[in-house]
């Protein structure tokens, strides 16, 4: 996959399996092409050659309507509506308030939205100036939850927080992980560590692949990006 002609291929033979309810991270200095390959499964970017396959279905066999109803992404560029609090966790689908508020309880956010003027048919400005980094991004993993999709997308979810807003934000990560096939772009110690998997990118390549304690101690690519300071290791209570 290029994006320009005379440019180096943004993914270059790749080959990955990823298999149901794992949780892979894939980790890498900035511009190894970890972003781009979780973009190609919602088809966000297309592949200039070879295929990616969901269930072993070829993305372009799928209706993009129903590919994406597989798929829910939290990212730290989630972008929320001018609207209510409930609203923006149902996301055009119906809301249901009890779900609602289930989903905001377990992404840890209901504490503060049962306390707003409205509680959750509270208007959180455009998108979200109301609400702080934290809870802005709790408010995109209760969205996930309440999409309850398969297939989950954690693009740099907890990047730019403070220790307690990673904390929190982590826990809610952890209930919206549980039994979901998992795709984890992320810095963070604290979100790697709890992967099946990581995966190691550079320059579009996968270099190498294994648990995270296997590969630290191997002393390889992995272990490398630790001895530069590529991860954030914030203490977790």
């Amino acid at each position: 996959m290029q994006f320009k002609p005379d440019a180096a291929p943004a993914l270059d033979h790749l080959n990955l399996s990823v298999h149901p309810g794992e949780v892979v991270a894939l980790v890498g200095s900035s511009g190894a092409g970890k972003t781009t390959l979780v973009q190609t499964l919602p088809r966000f970017v297309e592949p200039s050659s070879g295929q990616v396959l969901l269930d072993g279905v070829a993305l372009p066999d799928w209706s993009l309507s129903d590919l994406r109803a597989q798929i829910a992404m939290v990212s730290q560029d989630v972008v929320m509506l001018n609207d209510s609090v409930a609203a923006n966790v149902a996301l055009g689908q119906t809301v249901d308030p009890a779900r609602v508020q289930a989903c905001l309880e377990a992404a840890s956010l209901w504490s503060h939205v049962q306390h707003l003027p409205a509680g959750m048919d509270s208007l959180i400005g455009h998108n979200a100036n109301q609400l702080s980094g934290g809870q802005r991004q709790r408010l995109a993993i209760a969205r996930a939850l309440y999409k309850d999709a398969p297939l989950l997308i954690l693009d740099e979810a907890t990047s730019a927080l403070d220790n307690e807003s990673e904390r929190l934000v982590q826990e809610a990560l952890q209930r919206l992980m549980k039994g979901r096939t998992t795709l984890i772009v992320a810095h963070r110690l604290s979100t790697i560590e709890h992967a099946d998997r990581v995966v190691v990118m550079e320059r579009g390549r996968i270099v190498e692949q294994g648990k995270p304690a296997e590969l630290l101690s191997a002393g390889g690519a992995y272990a490398r990006l630790h001895q530069r300071g590529e991860f954030s290791a914030q203490e977790r209570s």
